[in-house]
This record gives structure tokens, C-alpha cells and sequence, in this order.
């Protein structure tokens, strides 16, 4: 008996262990102390739950959904685990399973204001207006000085093109958290949005000349206001800026698009069949993709493209064979299931 309690008490020893490595943000380290300890005990729900959460952390959200699965197969559902399900979800743009799963969260005790700001993201994401902006003022009313509660009211807001409340809400964002990037550009962004074209983008490229150089959320409202103005070509170029030092998939697809706009059709078929390749499910981006390809008549670069999409395409993969097969010849058979 007393053996067995001392391997309980390693065993949790271990645990915590691997979540401090993971506050310290060293996840690798954690994740194979979580593995190793799953070896002994690999229906334990809770190494199961935090594996899944470091996963997410490292940017492998369908691995983390997979270790979700197991843990709450062993352990049922809980707040963190739908939480995290929720999170992972979002981070493939599955919009409509990550609402209901932070809704779940809810109901099961969370307490914070993330997963109803996420729910409001999600609704946002799903063109529920109401929906997103009745999850906002919840997250506020149950965490007023969370700065991510404020700054979805502020998308909220300006999604239906209330600009002074949108403002006043990213203002309080910013108040809260100087250093929240995103608020401040979109404070700034609200703020130029009662300015003539011309006196936004002289306002922006002011700000980029000084204090926000190094603010991606800046540079890309700079490319939206030189999108508006029509200048694509600029628009493209501060979507690739703002994405240089990190691996921004949004401020990518971005680019393709302005590319796309401005003529610049080479460029653009290679940055989004790039971004095919990392996002196989947004529709949008395929379906752009496959039109431009033929009206460009590069049919057999389309084919090779579509060829390299297949083995990726999870859900997408019937659309990408149907776009294969109107190709003709050439189009590879469907591998047996």
C-alpha cells in the first residue's frame, strides 16, 4: 500500500512538474513529461487535458483535438476541456462547433470572461450580430477589467457600424492593456474611420513612422485603407510586412487577394495555393484560387496544384477531386477507403 502511494505521488509529482514547464512556456519539455507519464497511465484525463492544451500552444490545434477526444473519453467533459475544444476549433475555423463548445464551457463552470469573449468571436465569425454582442456584454459584466471582453464589443460595434461605440470600447481596451497591440490599432482604426481617405492614410503612415512601426495590427490597417483607396499594389505590401517575423496565415491570404486585385497574378496564385495548402478549408480562398487558374487558362499548373491539395483536403477532398475530374485526364483516382 505504501509502494502504491508513492508511485501516486510521483505520478502527480510529474504532473505538476510538466504544468510549471508549461507556464514557463517551455512546451516541448512538457509535452514529453506528459507523454512519458501517459505511458504509465494513459487514460489519466488530466494529462490527457493539459497534453492537449500544450499542443494547442504549439500550433498543432487538430493533435490537440485528438488528445481532447481521449480525455474526455476517460474523464468526460469538464470547463478546461471544452475550453480548450473550443479554442482548438477556432484556430481551424470551425466557427460553428467552437460557439457551441464555449458555450459548453460556460455551462460547465467556467468562470472567466475568455470563453464568452470567444463566444462572441465565434458569433462574430458566423455573422450573429446579436449573439456576439450578447456573449461581449456578458464577458464584461463577469470580468469588467478583462481587456479581451472589450475589445470583442469594439469588433462587435464596428461590425454594425456603430463607429463611436466601437471606438469607446477599443479605448477601454487600450486602457486596461497599453500593451495589447491589436486594441491600439484598432482604436486607431476607429478613430481614422471619421477621417477623409486621404487624412487616414497620412495618419497611418505617420504613426508607422514613429511609435507603430512595429505593430503588425498597424501595418494591416494600413493595407485595408490602401485597399479601399485602391492602390492594391501598396495593400499587398503592407500585408507581407506585417507579417514579417511570424507566420501570420490571415495577413497571407490577405496578400494573395490584393495581389490578385493588382494585377499581379503569378505572385498571387503561388502565395494562395500556399495558404491552400495550410488551410485546406476555407472555401473561399479554393474557389478564388480554382477561378483564377482557369480564367488564366494555366490549366495543367491548376492540375499539379489541386494533385498536391488532395492528400490535405480532409473535408474538402470531394470538391478538390469534382475540380479534378472537370480537368480531364490526368485526374488521380480517389485512393481506397
Amino acid at each position: 500500500m505504501r509502494r502504491s502511494r508513492t508511485l501516486a505521488q510521483l505520478q502527480e509529482d510529474r504532473l505538476n512538474r510538466a504544468l510549471a514547464l508549461r507556464r514557463e512556456g517551455r512546451l516541448d519539455e512538457a509535452v514529453i513529461l506528459l507523454e512519458s507519464l501517459l505511458v504509465d497511465q494513459p487514460a489519466n484525463p488530466l494529462a490527457l487535458a493539459h497534453l492537449a492544451h500544450c499542443q494547442l500552444r504549439r500550433g498543432q490545434p487538430q493533435v490537440a483535438l485528438a488528445e481532447l477526444g481521449k480525455a474526455e473519453a476517460a474523464g468526460g467533459a469538464t470547463s478546461f476541456t471544452a475550453r480548450v475544444r473550443g479554442d482548438a476549433l477556432y484556430r481551424l475555423a470551425r466557427y460553428a462547433p467552437a460557439r457551441d463548445a464555449y458555450r459548453e464551457a460556460d455551462a460547465l463552470g467556467d468562470r472567466t470572461a475568455w470563453p464568452l469573449a470567444q463566444l462572441a468571436r465565434s458569433c462574430l465569425r458566423l455573422r450573429d450580430i446579436e449573439g456576439a454582442r450578447g456573449a461581449a456584454a456578458r464577458a464584461i459584466e463577469r470580468e469588467p477589467g478583462a481587456a479581451a471582453a472589450w475589445v470583442v464589443l469594439g469588433d462587435v460595434s464596428a461590425r454594425a457600424g456603430d463607429v463611436a461605440g466601437a471606438e469607446a470600447a477599443f479605448a477601454r481596451a487600450h486602457e486596461i492593456d497599453a500593451g495589447d497591440g491589436y486594441a491600439y490599432a484598432r482604436l486607431i482604426e476607429s478613430r481614422l474611420l471619421q477621417l477623409e481617405p486621404e487624412q487616414r492614410r497620412r495618419e497611418v503612415e505617420l504613426l508607422l513612422r514613429s511609435t507603430g512601426r512595429d505593430n503588425r495590427f498597424l501595418l494591416q490597417v494600413l493595407a485595408r485603407l490602401q485597399g479601399q483607396l485602391g492602390d492594391q499594389a501598396a495593400a499587398a505590401s503592407a500585408w507581407r510586412s506585417s507579417r514579417q517575423g511570424g507566420d501570420n496565415l490571415y495577413a497571407q491570404k490577405m496578400e494573395g487577394y490584393a495581389l490578385r486585385r493588382a494585377g499581379q497574378l503569378d505572385q498571387a496564385a503561388a502565395l494562395m495555393h500556399a495558404c491552400l495548402l495550410r488551410d485546406p478549408e476555407d472555401v473561399i480562398l479554393f474557389r478564388t484560387y480554382v477561378r483564377m487558374q482557369r480564367e488564366r487558362g494555366v490549366l495543367d499548373e491548376l492540375r499539379r496544384a489541386l494533385s498536391e491539395l488532395l492528400p490535405v483536403a480532409g473535408s474538402r477532398r470531394g470538391a478538390v477531386m469534382g475540380e479534378l475530374r472537370k480537368l480531364g485526364e490526368g485526374a488521380p483516382e480517389p485512393s481506397p477507403r
